[in-house]
C-alpha cells in the first residue's frame, strides 16, 4: 500500500471515530460535513478501471459511477473518483 493510501485510510477512521464518539447527535450539521469529507477522501484511493462488456471493445468504465472514461484518464469526469490503469 502506498503512504497516500495509508494516510487517507487513517483519516477516514478518524472521522468516523469522531462521528461515532465525539459528536453531539443534535449537532446534524458537523455530521454531514464529516460524511462529505469520507466520500472526498475515499474517490482519492485509486480503484482499478472496469472494462466494458465484448460487444463495446475499448471502452473502459469509472469503478465509481460506471460511466465512460477515456484512456489513461487521471479521475472521472463525472464523480471524480480518482482511476488506476494498472
Amino acid at each position: 500500500m502506498t503512504e497516500i493510501k495509508v494516510s487517507i485510510e487513517r483519516a477516514i477512521k478518524r472521522l468516523l471515530f469522531i462521528k461515532e464518539y465525539e459528536l453531539q447527535p443534535a449537532d446534524k450539521l458537523s455530521f454531514a460535513a464529516i460524511n462529505m469529507a469520507i466520500q472526498a477522501l475515499e474517490k482519492e484511493i485509486p480503484k482499478r478501471v472496469n472494462k466494458a462488456s465484448e460487444n463495446k471493445l475499448n471502452t473502459n468504465l469509472c469503478p465509481g459511477c460506471s460511466r465512460e472514461v477515456r484512456i489513461r484518464q487521471f479521475y472521472c469526469e463525472t464523480c471524480g473518483q480518482k482511476l488506476n490503469w494498472d
